[in-house]
């Protein structure tokens, strides 16, 4: 079965970041059997090193605020995407380094879409926009940047609430 090209992207992301294989169909409501299938598929091409494990661990604590937004993200990216830009004020190109901040543990410097130096004027002027709302962006320096725990919840309750309040297109 062949699946849409930005969900299997997006669920060989999420395979790489180790998040289990039956999450990641909750999060992308594909059946586990055909996500098995496509993540096989992108571990064959070299696009994965090795293949999800099954679910989580008993007891793993899962952020439910993380898989709906990804669900949401899925589901109707440009609705969200320019939620969030609407929220926060921010560049279009702005908004996929908000979202990888909130989904993510750190984020590198190094981005397919734009340079290194690009990546910390948008940290800079993300950290202005940000502030209003107690929400702060670390630098790893050498590496890249991320948010504390608490400032990613934060941000993820503040996209939520606007998001599940708004009508998706």
């Amino acid at each position: 079965m062949s699946l849409a090209l930005p969900v299997t992207d997006f669920a060989v992301r999420l395979a790489d970041e180790g998040v289990p294989l039956r999450a990641i169909a909750r999060a992308t409501k594909i059946p586990s059997d055909d996500l098995r299938d496509a993540l096989s598929e992108a571990k064959r091409e070299g696009r994965l090193l090795e293949l999800p494990r099954d679910d989580w661990p008993p007891g793993f604590p899962r952020d439910q605020r993380a898989l709906q937004l990804s669900r949401l993200v899925v589901e109707n990216k440009d609705a969200v995407f320019l939620a969030v830009q609407q929220i926060f004020r921010l560049w279009q190109s702005e908004v996929p380094l908000l979202l990888a901040l909130v989904q993510h543990d750190t984020v590198s410097k190094k981005r397919d879409s734009m340079t290194e130096k690009t990546v910390d004027v948008h940290i800079c002027r993300m950290r202005k926009l940000l502030w209003p709302f107690e929400i702060r962006i670390l630098t790893l320096w050498g590496y890249g940047y991320q948010m504390a725990v608490e400032h990613r919840r934060r941000t993820m309750d503040i996209i939520l609430r606007h998001v599940t309040a708004a009508p998706i297109l």
